[in-house]
């Protein structure tokens, strides 16, 4: 992936090699030559005048040593030699030529400059000349002659410390002279030729910028000095579990009351996370310990249970690292019935949260009952169909709500089943796209359908509900449709013969009403503590936070523009484990640029990638993400917010965290391409930014709109 990229400033149509005479290698060139009057003593003097340049084509175009990479090199002044411009009449319209040779004379150093073909005089354009990309060394010269105003532009860079594993430095050099009052011309039938006799070429100079060594100020974040940990998931043993179920159960529970009218009780109390019990004894109402981190209590008048219980989880293999856990739970049991009754826990380290894992939408209120009677609700509605040299199409995007779960997702269809006039017909389901799923024999599937003739909306999809009070959980699958009431619109290109017509519902919210296609009743305890599969959203982001930047393919294209417009383009992608896939992330403009005055290193990007969504899970769970890089250093920065609800979908947890790295750059002269600069971070797999700062706190999940 390309990493950095400056503007290129002309592409050439093709090369000319040193000592070549240009206007015989263009057919235009050749006709232009063709069109050559006799020469008149007066062409014969501007000839002369020129004479020593074209002796001098083969000669090396930069002296070596002259340059800003190498000591003893002065701000460049600059004079011209064998000076002509031609411009000649022809069935095309005027066509020009410029030839000279520049000359900086504060450095001993000299390159020829010559248009490549024939051009037209009333839109000048930048050209190369000779020598660019021969040796990064020397500079690249572009050139640019308005014959309206007869002012000549020279601008040239230098790219230095190319190869030693530092970021380039650019150098850069521009000028400008005016030819009009010593720019001497003679008129033909269909030909003239001007040209400036060297001994009056005037010394000129310009803009000189070097590399700016405190191109600004950053905010340095301090670099975290933990070592990067492997990200634990669901699956790791007891720590997965104890994110999900930190419950415990009574085990050969017994009471009696003594002599003086106090109860004590009797149990071994199992912990579901790590799958161990301990015996326990209480007396009267108050505090009792089992073990030295674990404590229970039983208040008699109320009959509340209570328990307090540390534990330490190490997942070996998958993740060699202890993780202490903290729970309390508390709920009323009857000391007749006790045995094998459950208690929910809360955490309260390594993060407070109180778990509701389930699949999807199983443990909405109300779900067996709203699911008798199903419908959906359309939120947004927008339907496209297009026209375009007999090839038809359409595209559909629908928001909806399914208050039997309180699940909410928008669908996209795309093809020629959306329009009235494709070929293969009307009657198509659209398959919505789903993200990864802990609980995949249980996750909400989802199609809808659009008949453009008929214009009937349909809703087709699959979820699962819990039981309660006797009723066994169920899997339920339903259909529905409704008429749409539409407002369209027409956008017509007649020059390409492209015809579309845009259609959003007039009426939202839609109410889509449904039917019960299938009803298939489960096991009890079917959804009782099922253990969740992957990624943890959750898990990830409270023990292994960590921004890991994907670079490859990565360059910088060098011309020699003026400083100020010497953009940079930073490409990468961040992964994330926390946030399923990956989010791309890109910026172009000179604030990237290092060393010069434009430089902000300070600055803070979005991490997006021209509106790119690369994630939906990105693009759903996080909230705020920015970066920040100074290629002169090479320190990254990442301030990212993001939410996760695999583990409290009612309570969000809303976490933010920065931090930064140093990275080694590794720079060089692109084997491809030798206007190119590559720059890549040192290593195959660069280690990744750790947070300095992690915080979070939950939230409704009516807050994030969710």
């Amino acid at each position: 992936m390309q990493f950095l990229q400056l503007l290129g400033l002309i592409a050439l149509q093709w090369a000319l090699p040193s000592g070549c005479n240009y206007a015989s290698r263009d057919p235009q060139a050749e006709k232009f030559d063709n069109h050559l009057d006799v020469e008149s003593p007066s062409a014969a003097r501007l000839r002369h005048a020129r004479s020593s340049t074209y002796s001098r084509r083969n000669v090396e175009a930069a002296i070596a040593g002259a340059s800003p990479c190498s000591e003893g090199f002065e701000k460049p002044k600059y004079q011209l030699s064998g000076f002509q411009f031609n411009k000649s009449s022809t069935q095309w319209g005027d066509r020009s030529m410029t030839h000279f040779q520049i000359n900086d004379i504060a450095n001993n150093a000299s390159v020829q400059c010559s248009t490549p073909y024939l051009q037209d005089p009333s839109k000048p354009i930048w050209n190369e000349c000779e020598g660019n990309g021969d040796d990064p060394i020397k500079p690249k010269t572009i050139f640019k002659y308005t014959p309206s105003s007869n002012e000549l532009e020279i601008s040239q860079n230098w790219i230095c410390e190319t190869q030693n594993k530092t970021y380039p430095r650019p150098y850069f050099s521009s000028a400008t002279t005016d030819l009009t009052e010593i720019l001497k011309c003679v008129d033909g039938t269909t030909q003239t030729i001007c040209a400036v006799a060297d001994d009056t070429a005037p010394r000129f100079g310009g803009e000189y910028v070097t590399p700016v060594w405190n191109s600004g100020e950053v905010d340095i974040i301090p670099p975290s000095q933990d070592s990067p940990k492997d990200t634990p998931w669901n699956p790791t043993p007891c720590i997965g579990l104890s994110f999900s179920y930190p419950n415990w159960n009574l085990q050969d529970f017994s009471y009696e009351v003594d002599e003086d009218d106090v109860l004590s009780l009797n149990f071994r109390l199992r912990n579901h996370a790590n799958n161990q019990s301990v015996p326990c004894t209480t007396r009267g109402d108050e505090w009792s310990k089992c073990d030295e981190s674990t404590s229970v209590r039983f208040t008699s008048w109320t009959g509340d249970f209570w328990v307090n219980q540390t534990w330490v989880c190490n997942g070996g293999d998958k993740y060699p690292h202890n993780v202490t856990f903290r729970a309390v739970g508390n709920r009323p049991i009857n000391t007749r019935t006790a045995n094998s009754t459950v208690i929910k826990g809360s955490l309260t380290e390594p993060i407070e949260m109180t778990p509701n894992v389930a699949p999807e939408g199983v443990n909405h209120p109300g779900c067996l009952e709203t699911s008798e009677t199903p419908s959906w609700i359309v939120t947004s509605w927008i339907w496209n169909e297009k026209w375009r040299d007999g090839y038809n199409t359409g595209n559909l995007t629908a928001t909806i709500y399914n208050p039997s779960t309180g699940f909410n997702l928008t669908c996209t269809g795309d093809g020629e089943e959306l329009n009235r006039d494709g070929r293969y017909g009307v009657d198509r389901w659209w398959g919505c796209g789903v993200a990864t799923n802990p609980f995949p024999d249980y996750r909400i599937w989802t199609s809808i359908k659009l008949n453009p003739l008929t214009e009937i909306f349909s809703v087709n999809q699959e979820w699962s509900c819990n039981g309660y009070a006797g009723k066994l959980p169920a899997k339920i699958e339903a259909e529905g449709g409704v008429k749409t009431t539409l407002d369209c619109s027409w956008n017509n290109d007649t020059s390409t013969k492209t015809y579309i017509k845009t259609c959003y519902q007039a009426e939202l919210p839609l109410t889509v009403p449904g039917d019960v296609k299938n009803h298939t009743e489960l096991p009890q305890d079917v959804f009782a503590e099922m253990i969740p599969t992957g990624y943890s959203c959750t898990i990830a982001s409270v023990l292994a936070t960590q921004w890991r930047t994907i670079w490859s393919s990565d360059a910088l294209w060098t011309t020699p523009t003026f400083a100020d417009t010497f953009e940079t383009r930073s490409r990468f992608d961040i992964t994330f484990v926390a946030l399923d896939g990956y989010q791309g992330v890109g910026y172009k403009g000179v604030s990237m640029t290092p060393f010069l005055p434009t430089s902000e290193p300070g600055r803070w990007y979005d991490c997006s990638r021209n509106g790119e969504v690369t994630s939906s899970v990105w693009a759903r769970n996080s909230l705020d993400c920015k970066w920040q890089l100074d290629l002169a250093t090479g320190y990254l920065a990442i301030n990212h917010t993001w939410f996760c609800d695999d583990k409290t979908p009612d309570r969000p947890i809303v976490f933010t965290g920065y931090g930064s790295r140093f990275y080694d750059f590794s720079c060089y002269i692109s084997r491809r391409d030798d206007n190119m600069v590559e720059c890549n971070p040192t290593g195959l797999n660069p280690p990744p930014v750790l947070p300095t700062y992690l915080s979070w706190k939950s939230v409704p999940a009516a807050e994030l709109g969710i």
